[in-house]
């Protein structure tokens, strides 16, 4: 069966690269997350990883750079793993899963989050969420109506919290759900790759281009006043979806990043340095079933040569 599927991959797919991207992996509940997306478990992540393995050839990141920069592909289907948003179970969960593996990945950090500075204002209102549902304020605040506040509602969601005695301090000292600078250096020493996540997790098509600049530059800039930086890659918060061509002409042409990674799944772009990347953590089935009905998906959409992300002309 391992054989079948694995012809049957090569021979829909090619020599393609996919991208499988995680935040979080924790057998705990993790209230700063949950009511935003399932927790991936260990044994969850670990049935992935051997799916990835069985089927696809394991690439390194210098092979990615060579690949992108010639545009040329691999001999084999490969896969490359990356994680969002700088969560301290990278440094204790997965990066020693990985090693054991022998598997590289990249991790891609908000710079303001880390050494627990601040809190994600999307994780904040998870914790909102966890008070409103163990309290009497639940009448007060529904969980639709805090799912729906965005960044630039970050003051309400601050005022919401003093009236639900929530600290948003307390939590970031006692939990530490960031990775500090000296846990990600040790990444780096380890062979694993550092990237920008932005400042402080942005939508980018809510923000001006000036503001998505300033973030993507600043953020890269403290990155690399931390680290001994080799390349300077981006990943999107959220999504890459409605950023229109000037960032990315501009990012690319003043070599402010390198590579960005999107997440639209198993798709090309438009400009071959964005790379999209498939979102494992909605998903806890089986992952071949996952896995192929978007690598089938990729294949239609590429007969009909609908295949690349587009973005607007902003």
């Amino acid at each position: 069966m391992n054989k079948l599927l694995k012809l049957f991959i090569t021979k829909i797919l090619g020599n393609k690269v996919i991208f499988p991207f995680y935040h979080l992996v924790s057998d705990q509940e993790c209230p700063h997350i949950r009511h935003l997306y399932p927790v991936k478990r260990i044994s969850t992540f670990e049935n992935e990883l051997d799916f990835f393995q069985r089927n696809f050839q394991p690439i390194a990141w210098d092979e990615i750079l060579k690949h992108v920069f010639n545009n040329t592909q691999p001999e084999k289907p490969s896969f490359f793993l990356s994680f969002d948003d700088g969560l301290s179970e990278c440094s204790s969960i997965i990066a020693p899963i990985l090693k054991q593996r022998n598997l590289e990945a990249a991790f891609f950090v908000n710079t303001d989050f880390v050494d627990n500075q601040a809190l994600f204002f999307r994780y904040k209102v998870s914790l909102l969420i966890d008070k409103t549902e163990k309290s009497k304020f639940n009448a007060h605040y529904s969980k639709n109506e805090l799912l729906k506040l965005r960044y630039c509602d970050t003051e309400k969601i601050n005022l919401i919290a003093e009236r639900l005695e929530v600290d948003f301090n307390d939590f970031l000292k006692s939990q530490q759900p960031y990775m500090t600078w000296s846990e990600i250096k040790n990444l780096r020493n380890e062979g694993f790759v550092i990237g920008s996540h932005s400042s402080d997790h942005p939508l980018y098509s809510d923000i001006s281009l000036q503001q998505q600049i300033h973030q993507t530059k600043t953020s890269m800039d403290k990155l690399a006043e931390n680290l001994d930086l080799k390349q300077r890659i981006f990943s999107f918060p959220f999504t890459d979806d409605g950023v229109g061509n000037s960032f990315f002409d501009f990012v690319f042409d003043t070599n402010l990043i390198d590579l960005s990674f999107g997440t639209a799944g198993i798709k090309d772009d438009v400009y071959s340095r964005n790379i999209q990347r498939l979102p494992m953590d909605l998903y806890s089935g089986r992952p071949e079933y996952f896995v192929l009905k978007n690598i089938l998906f990729y294949r239609f959409k590429r007969i009909l040569k609908k295949n690349k992300v587009a973005h607007p002309s902003v």
